[in-house]
């Protein structure tokens, strides 16, 4: 959603017997590239106090947030803008815990500058004039399309192991190449990312596990009208006459891009989800997140079935897979190991089964909610569900009525699984054969969905504990015969149940 523009001035204009607000930040970077921005931080020189004895009197309203970093949002009718106060952070450099030990508000802008991650995110827009203050040098890296770190690429991750993931992000979503030593230092310290928490470390892989959605959003917001700061091309304009007022004969970039032996890692003509993961691979992050993925380096398959090892084929599957499957495409495979050394090396038979406990695994630690968590573990569970195509039809109905949460997913990843094998889509898929008739014939995916209820059969005369085994029963037939989910046939298929349950039941108690 746009920003509201008239709000942002009207707050600026608040702020400016006082002091200079500006916008700071992914909005001002965005604008630049002339691409929409969601949201705005925006900061100044005035301490928390200050902005909120400003602000009393008016229609902005000033809500707590984090009163140690300074931070508080500021928001009236569908507008929410996050203020933070100029300051300058210190890190126990010990780790790289998120969190600064302590926290220094200063008036300096330059200061406040350097406590943040890149250049490219350290351009402050004055909102109220459309000034461009550029302490560091990050317009230019902006036009170079280049990460370079805000300060001592070392005391930047040194500080903060996240910014070595979000790092990787920005690289994918924004086309943006990496400086060479702000990869080699985000490298040497790629081990801090342990001292973050494993909800964040999940959030950033998230978002770089879908960085295409977002790469190309970026690519079809960039021709919007209003991208917050104006058209795309007064953004260009704004980048333009910059440029031409710092250095009118300079056409160097600010900082030299990743080294040729890095350029596999620098690559940004690859899917940018791909290219995500190889530059976690390259800074050595797999090792450390996901050791389970990095031990199917290696792992020969046969060759008759497969291009490549276990690890090639579940990045070549992670990148054929729809966004929200790129968890499952990489887990998919990952008992493989084990399956093997479990079958004296002859086959890895039952890794779908020891694939599944894996990811489990993989997904607590990374404080998946249940929800996600069974929704991938089962699509690793069944990933090889008739794959050799021998199961019956009426087998492949009931599977595909009993596992309807997941089946879309299933019948994707068998389509990205197969080409990820040997290089072509599968010339049938079962799966999603049996899946799309269910849906045209409007088989119910439940008993909910019958025509009848528990009610209905017990207005038959059944009783409690016949109710719910009738019912499971009317079901089940359903799936195989649709016509049954008419309300007459349920409720004549029901009397013959409960007649046959009845006469059984009395022949029970003769004998």
């Amino acid at each position: 959603m746009a920003v509201d523009n008239v709000k942002l001035k009207r707050l600026a204009s608040l702020f400016a017997p006082y002091s200079t607000l500006y916008a700071v930040g992914g909005y001002v970077r965005d604008g630049l590239l002339g691409n929409d921005s969601g949201d705005v931080d925006v900061c100044s020189k005035l301490r928390v106090e200050q902005v909120k004895s400003i602000l009393l009197n008016s229609d902005f309203t000033v809500s707590d947030k984090n009163l140690r970093m300074g931070t508080v949002h500021i928001s009236t009718k569908n507008f929410t803008v996050e203020y933070t106060a100029f300051r300058v952070d210190s890190y126990d450099r010990a780790g790289g815990a998120h969190a600064p030990d302590s926290v220094r508000f200063t008036d300096s802008i330059e200061e406040d500058a350097r406590r943040r991650d890149f250049k490219c995110n350290a351009v402050y827009l004055d909102i109220a004039s459309g000034e461009i203050v550029d302490p560091l040098g990050g317009v230019e890296d902006i036009g170079a399309r280049v990460l370079s770190a805000a300060d001592d690429p070392e005391k930047v991750f040194g500080a903060d192991g996240l910014r070595i993931l979000r790092l990787v992000r920005f690289a994918c979503e924004l086309g943006f190449d990496i400086e060479a030593e702000t990869w080699s230092a985000a490298k040497r310290n790629a081990w801090r990312v342990k001292d973050i928490t494993a909800e964040r470390i999940r959030d950033e892989l998230n978002k770089i596990f879908v960085s295409d959605i977002s790469a190309k959003n970026a690519a079809i917001t960039s021709n919007n009208e209003d991208n917050g700061i104006g058209a795309a091309e007064e953004a260009n304009k704004i980048f333009k006459s910059y440029e031409r007022a710092k250095n009118p004969a300079s056409e160097k970039q600010s900082a030299d891009p990743i080294s040729a032996e890095q350029s596999v890692q620098s690559d940004r003509y690859v899917a940018p989800h791909v290219r995500g993961w190889t530059l976690l691979d390259g800074l050595g992050l797999i090792d450390i997140l996901l050791p389970e993925i990095a031990a199917l380096k290696g792992v020969e398959q046969k060759k008759q079935y497969h291009l490549y090892d276990v690890y090639g084929h579940t990045l070549k599957a992670f990148e054929l897979s729809p966004p929200d499957l790129r968890w499952a495409a990489l887990l998919h495979d990952a008992g493989k190991p084990l399956a093997l050394a479990r079958n004296d090396g002859k086959s890895m038979r039952g890794h779908e089964l020891i694939g599944a406990d894996i990811a489990r695994s993989v997904l607590d630690r990374f404080k998946f909610s249940n929800a996600e968590k069974s929704r991938i573990t089962d699509i690793v569970k069944y990933h090889m569900t008739d794959l050799r195509g021998d199961m019956s039809p009426h087998k492949l109905r009931r599977f595909a009525a009993e596992h309807s949460g997941i089946m879309e997913g299933l019948c994707d990843l068998r389509d990205a699984d197969c080409e990820a094998s040997n290089g072509n889509k599968p010339e049938r898929n079962t799966l999603r054969e049996a899946w799309e008739e269910v849906k045209k014939d409007g088989t119910p995916l439940c008993i909910k969905q019958l025509k009848v209820d528990g009610n209905d059969i017990g207005a038959l005369g059944a009783q409690d504990r016949q109710i719910g085994e009738i019912l499971k029963r009317l079901w089940e037939d359903t799936v195989l015969n649709p016509a049954l989910n008419d309300r007459d046939r349920a409720l004549e298929y029901a009397k013959k149940r409960l007649l046959a349950m009845q006469s059984a039941e009395k022949y029970e108690d003769k004998v």
